[in-house]
């Protein structure tokens, strides 16, 4: 059984820089990233009700029924950018999908400082949700998946190790994850890194069971099954969205991956899309 993993726009917002504010997390039957532009405060987070001192660059993620309080700085109110959403995975079995069953937590760091190039990053990522726009309620979520996506990615992978080895690997992960669109040369990857090809090899097959090239293949191949059941777009914008040099390449790859055609695996299941 495969399962494809769905994150849905429920709501985005922005908190302000008010002086002094208080307010609480008032809707928790979702997930939320809470990320923060400027100023400082402290949330009261729990059901135990712990500090925390957050500050511009932070970012939280909020599982579904997790409480918090807010308080902001008079001195340095807070501005925070609030992104809730729904997560679902749709099992994939015999050729159809199954009714989407919801996902109640992300393995995803509570709480993380980041610094200001990763801040910068990630400040670019949330401008891009709120910009969001179009007529196509199919493109707009599309959007929003692959965005959201490598965001949840690049939280997975924040803790980055002391171990030279292990700091090459998650950073290589990441990359990989981000920016699987672009041309990624092995070679050129681990001389970055300052890790040998062989060592950078040997370090994905003991972490994920697949050599570089194979996890790649798997990031692009699950992204071009979500711009397949979730947009309209011709195969040759999705071809050159992952990756890809041309649509027929994309094409022939697929039918390996996955042994059916990318037209014909839309087709399948066109009318089996979540709305």
């Amino acid at each position: 059984m495969n399962n494809h993993r769905l994150y849905h726009h429920r709501l985005s917002y922005e908190k302000p820089p008010v002086p002094g504010w208080k307010d609480i997390r008032n809707t928790t039957d979702v997930h939320s990233l809470y990320w923060i532009q400027s100023g400082e405060g402290d949330f009261l987070h729990g059901f135990e009700e712990e500090q925390l001192h957050v500050k511009a660059g932070d970012l939280l993620y909020l599982k579904h029924g997790f409480p918090l309080t807010m308080f902001s700085s008079v001195d340095k109110p807070l501005c925070i950018r609030m992104l809730l959403f729904d997560v679902l995975d749709i099992p994939y079995e015999i050729d159809q999908w199954q009714k989407p069953i919801p996902v109640d937590s992300l393995h995803v760091p509570f709480y993380k400082s980041y610094s200001p190039e990763q801040a910068d990053w990630l400040e670019s990522q949330f401008s891009r949700i709120w910009s969001i726009q179009g007529t196509d309620p199919h493109e707009r979520q599309a959007e929003f998946q692959y965005v959201l996506s490598r965001l949840i990615y690049f939280m997975k992978d924040t803790n980055i190790s002391q171990n030279p080895y292990l700091r090459a690997f998650q950073k290589a992960k990441l990359w990989m994850e981000t920016s699987y669109h672009q041309p990624i040369r092995l070679e050129e990857l681990a001389r970055d890194l300052s890790i040998s090809v062989s060592q950078l090899r040997k370090m994905f097959i003991k972490h994920t069971g697949l050599s570089p090239k194979a996890y790649l293949n798997k990031v692009r191949n699950e992204q071009a099954k979500t711009l397949l059941l979730l947009t309209d777009e011709p195969m040759k914008v999705i071809a050159d969205a992952c990756g890809f040099a041309d649509e027929f390449h994309f094409g022939k790859m697929f039918r390996v991956w996955n042994g059916i055609a990318p037209a014909r695996f839309r087709a399948m299941n066109k009318s089996e899309r979540p709305s």
